[in-house]
């Protein structure tokens, strides 16, 4: 009674809410059994949305391995109590879902950068170039990692069709990855890019661009030339195919961005 109210229009509903945030997720877990997951096992709490979190262990190495974590990738979180077999896990920043469009522009356009080093590096061979482009692939996920923490904070309401963008987010971050992996075969010398593969590198990219443009201003005549250069670029792309470490690369690269496509229509249709 008393409090001030907002009201907004979103697609065919009112949304009506007062400044009272959703209550703090918090959650209790036991990890004790896990080894190689470990990581990837707290990266689920951050991006599930959970602002506290009681983590159960076994080991040192499973405590040093959740220490790590915490600093690489659980952006804003602490350890705020620790004994024998568990810790207590919190984060100190408050989720700001209004911040979500910025951080998802940030994610297409730094995977858009991260492209256009990872070409210099392999046109000029530079080892340091490539080892720059593999580090890259941190930032991509802590992008990634925070707009999958936004919609999943209980505050979807601002945000249209918030499924639908959780999965192109994970599609996005997966781009970052095989970035990743085509600098780590190219300084391993396991991969190398003729100057006709750099050149379908560069087109596969524009596709990329392509789709970012339709994200944020669709319309179907676009959608239709989105589909034509898909289409030629898988041609040109399997006249690669005698060389495997070139060509699975870049069609497993055509084909992540191109899979985002159904995702487009469902959020613009």
């Amino acid at each position: 009674k008393g409090e001030e109210l907002d009201l907004e229009e979103k697609d065919n509903s009112l949304i009506i809410r007062t400044e009272h945030k959703p209550e703090a997720k918090e959650i209790e877990v036991d990890f004790s059994a896990l080894d190689c997951m470990l990581g990837r096992a707290l990266g689920g709490i951050y991006k599930a949305g959970y602002a506290r979190a009681k983590i159960h262990f076994r080991t040192k190495e499973q405590l040093t391995t959740i220490e790590q974590t915490l600093q690489r990738t659980l952006v804003g979180f602490e350890i705020v109590k620790q004994e024998k077999n568990y810790i207590l896990i919190e984060s100190l920043a408050e989720i700001q879902a209004k911040e979500f469009d910025a951080s998802l522009k940030r994610l297409f356009y730094s995977l858009e950068m991260m492209h256009e080093n990872l070409a210099f590096a392999l046109a000029s061979k530079d080892a340091s170039a490539l080892q720059d482009v593999i580090e890259k692939d941190g930032h991509i996920n802590r992008l990634a990692d925070f707009c999958r923490r936004v919609i999943n904070s209980g505050e979807t309401q601002l945000l249209k069709k918030s499924a639908v963008l959780y999965y192109i987010v994970e599609q996005l971050e997966r781009i970052g990855d095989i970035y990743k992996d085509i600098a780590r075969f190219a300084l391993d010398k396991k991969s190398l890019f003729s100057r006709e593969a750099l050149v379908l590198f560069q087109e596969i990219q524009t596709l990329f661009i392509q789709y970012r443009m339709l994200f944020y201003k669709f319309d179907l005549e676009h959608f239709e030339s989105f589909g034509e250069s898909f289409y030629a670029l898988r041609k040109k792309v399997e006249e690669y195919s005698s060389s495997p470490t070139v060509f699975f690369p870049l069609l497993h690269l055509l084909e992540t961005i191109v899979d985002m496509n159904g995702a487009l229509l469902t959020f613009h249709l």
